[in-house]
Order: structure tokens, then C-alpha cells, then sequence
């Protein structure tokens, strides 16, 4: 009786805690108010709610120009695995770094939608998609009917996915404020989901083009929307340079080959796809990183 009622109590109080989605931009706040000094951040307010970015300036006589940079969801503005250690890195070349924080809007787990983790095998046979339509459609089918959980083939949901969209576009009207401050060129450099919602925003002309756009492993966890990253590539009216490593997940993979595809088929100018040595150390992967980044960007006479 005691057991089955302590049971009763415990389902009660992680039911409870379940239903209140965490609020991940006041962690994340809270982590950067731990590690960092008040002086080597800095925030701003989208909807009442306060959003820290971290921005470093440039080690160099002459500025090249700001280099605003997303990494995965998830992942700290601070931490090794993000874009910090590239930041530091590219300073030295002579870029001015604003990291901001990415979304975490659809990709946050609930009850009636549990998130899969599983992820499908990519197509073995590598066939080519015909002409994805990259919007409207595509982002409906991924959303589960009321009697079905999400399909292994999405970890994304319909509205999430839109105001995830959202708050990224509002991160970057804010990154372009700060970035007219100074002079030279705006780099945009995203890594995973965030590059393939970069690929979607710029394609579809919902925010002013940047001078070029770095794009690492994109990916999305959902087929049919994971299926037209070639073609909102290839679209996008910036010069790309589209960045992989054999230790990618399944996701990212499963589109390298066809991403270069579609860029040569629409004739798509300062196009460059590159394969990063598989580097463990987060501080060689971004010196290598940095090195392809400031090769391109020498090409193009910046």
C-alpha cells in the first residue's frame, strides 16, 4: 500500500515537471553569467525574454568585417563543441565575432510529442530527388495526427519548426545591427540545424543577404524536410561554402553528394564544398576550419 502510493506520488511529480517546458535561454544565461566576466558578453531582448551573445574582436590592424556565428541547438555559446574556439581563431584573421545563441524552440520534448532518437539509414542507393519543394508542404507533413506519435522519420513538429524559424530571424536582424557597427564584410556562419534553417531563411529572401554564408555539416532530423537542404542551397543568393566531415551524423551525409549536385546544376557562382579532416581536438578542427574559411574568402578577393 505504501509503495503503491509513493508510486502514485512520484508519477504525479515528474508528470508535473514534465509539463513545464524548461526555459533554455535562462539556463543558457545563467551558464554565461558563471564563466564569463560582465564585460565579455553582452545582451539584448526579443519578446521580454533576455538573449547573451558573446562577441571578440579582432586581433588584427585591419578588420575584414563581422562574422556572425549560429552553432546547433543545444550546444553552449561557450562550450568547445560550438563555434567559440572558430571565433577565436578567425579573430586572428582579422574578424570582428558575434556568437549568438541558437533556438532550442523544435527540438524541446513534451508529453503528446516524445522525441525520437533513433535515425533512419540513408538511402543506399543514393537516388536523387527531383525537384524538392522546400516550404508549405513539406513542413505540414512532419506534423503527427492526434492518434499517432512522431514517425522515426521526424524529430520535428510543424509549429516549433515556425517559431523556431522565427526567433532565428529575429537573432539575426539583431547580429545585423551590431554588425554595421563596423566596417567590411558580413560573413554568416551556421553549424547543423541552424546552417540548414540559414540555407531555408536566405533562400526565401526573409532576411537581407549577407556577403557569403559558411555552412557546417547541415542537416535536419526529418527526411522529406532533410531532402530539400540541396535545393534551398543552391537557391540561396549568396556565395556558399559548404563544409562536411565523414564523422557527420546519417542526417548531414545523407545530402553532401547531392548539395554539390544541385549548386553546379544551377550554375551557382563561389560555390565551394570541402571535406574537414576528421580532427578530435576542438582547437585543430578549428584552426583547419579557419584556414578553409580565410582560403575561400582569399579566392574571392576579400
Amino acid at each position: 500500500m505504501i509503495f503503491k502510493y509513493l508510486t502514485t506520488i512520484s508519477l504525479l511529480i515528474l508528470s508535473s515537471i514534465s509539463e513545464a517546458a524548461p526555459d533554455t535561454q535562462l539556463l543558457k544565461k545563467l551558464d554565461l553569467e558563471r564563466s564569463l566576466f560582465s564585460e565579455q558578453y553582452e545582451n539584448f531582448s526579443i519578446n521580454s525574454q533576455d538573449i547573451i551573445y558573446v562577441i571578440q574582436q579582432s586581433t588584427t590592424a585591419i578588420t575584414l568585417g563581422v562574422a556572425v556565428m549560429i552553432a546547433e541547438s543545444g550546444t553552449s555559446v561557450i562550450g568547445k563543441n560550438g563555434l567559440r574556439p572558430l571565433a577565436t581563431q578567425l579573430n586572428d584573421l582579422g574578424w570582428v565575432t558575434i556568437i549568438m545563441p541558437a533556438p532550442d524552440t523544435a527540438f524541446l520534448p513534451s508529453i503528446q510529442e516524445p522525441l525520437d532518437t533513433d535515425i533512419p539509414e540513408p538511402d543506399e542507393q543514393g537516388s536523387e530527388v527531383t525537384q524538392p519543394d522546400p516550404t508549405g508542404d513539406k513542413i505540414a507533413e512532419i506534423a503527427p495526427t492526434k492518434n499517432q506519435s512522431r514517425s522515426i522519420e521526424s524529430q520535428l513538429n510543424a509549429v516549433s519548426f515556425l517559431k523556431h524559424e522565427k526567433e532565428l530571424i529575429a537573432l539575426l536582424k539583431e547580429s545585423a545591427t551590431r554588425a554595421a557597427n563596423y566596417p567590411g564584410f558580413f560573413l554568416v556562419i551556421a553549424q547543423g540545424t541552424s546552417a540548414a534553417w540559414m540555407a531555408k531563411i536566405y533562400s526565401e529572401k526573409m532576411l537581407e543577404t549577407p556577403d557569403a554564408l559558411v555552412t557546417i555539416s547541415p542537416f535536419w532530423p526529418d527526411r522529406k524536410l532533410n531532402e530539400t537542404l540541396p535545393i534551398l542551397i543552391a537557391n540561396t543568393p549568396m556565395p556558399v561554402l559548404d563544409l562536411y566531415s565523414e564523422n557527420d551524423n546519417k542526417w548531414s551525409l545523407q545530402t553532401v553528394k547531392r548539395r554539390e549536385v544541385f549548386a553546379v546544376k544551377a550554375l551557382k557562382l563561389q560555390y565551394r564544398q570541402r571535406k574537414m579532416l576528421g580532427l578530435t581536438n576542438a582547437d585543430q578542427n578549428s584552426l583547419y576550419l579557419s584556414k578553409e574559411i580565410y582560403g575561400w574568402t582569399s579566392y574571392m578577393g576579400w
